[in-house]
């Protein structure tokens, strides 16, 4: 009988810590996290960063639009913050980055695609008195000719009003087995700003 009176107060405390633990919560609290705003627009495929107006904010360049049927490139900017460049008779681009010390401003050099996978197209563009300019003319280097190294355009190291660029030119050579190479050449040009 002595047991039985200890272990009725151990069933009862028992049973009513179980019986608390099988019963919801009268009210669940769940805390909302504030959405997340990514400020940064994710960046197009083969987008790039650079400082084409001058001032310390930055845009990004991409291609935009491909139209195989009149072989033109598009190339459009950051909402529209500059106009868009189109490139003629290219299938498509590479956009890449130039520091020239000629320019306050970054240079946006385009590598076209063509139709004539022998070739590299590069145009150069500079963002001057509200319009995108040409400092130079379009030029073409062989893939013969084109080395990871090879930078296709830069600063003249002789002279700082013109730039070095390279391109090549078929050379008929008699005495080689094929008759015909490209040679890399390379000549200076004057800065049209």
């Amino acid at each position: 009988m002595k047991h039985l009176l200890f272990a009725i107060p151990l069933l009862f405390l028992g049973c009513k810590k179980i019986s608390d633990k099988s019963q919801p919560p009268a009210e669940l609290v769940v805390e909302e996290s504030p959405p997340i705003i990514n400020e940064k627009p994710e960046l197009p495929e083969g987008a790039l960063i650079a400082h084409f107006i001058g001032s310390q904010d930055s845009i990004y360049a991409f291609v935009k639009k491909v139209d195989l049927s009149t072989e033109t490139t598009l190339i459009a900017f950051e909402n529209e913050q500059l106009p868009e460049i189109v490139i003629p008779e290219s299938i498509g681009a590479a956009l890449h980055l130039l520091k020239l010390k000629n320019f306050p401003n970054d240079v946006l050099l385009v590598n076209a695609k063509l139709k004539d996978t022998n070739f590299n197209e590069y145009y150069v563009f500079v963002w001057n008195d509200s319009v995108w300019k040409q400092p130079v003319n379009r030029f073409a280097v062989h893939k013969s000719n084109m080395t990871d190294t090879l930078i296709p355009i830069m600063n003249n190291p002789n002279d700082s009003t013109q730039l070095l660029r390279y391109y090549s030119v078929f050379n008929m050579d008699r005495k080689s087995e094929k008759k015909f190479t490209w040679k890399l050449m390379s000549e200076s040009v004057p800065i049209d700003k």
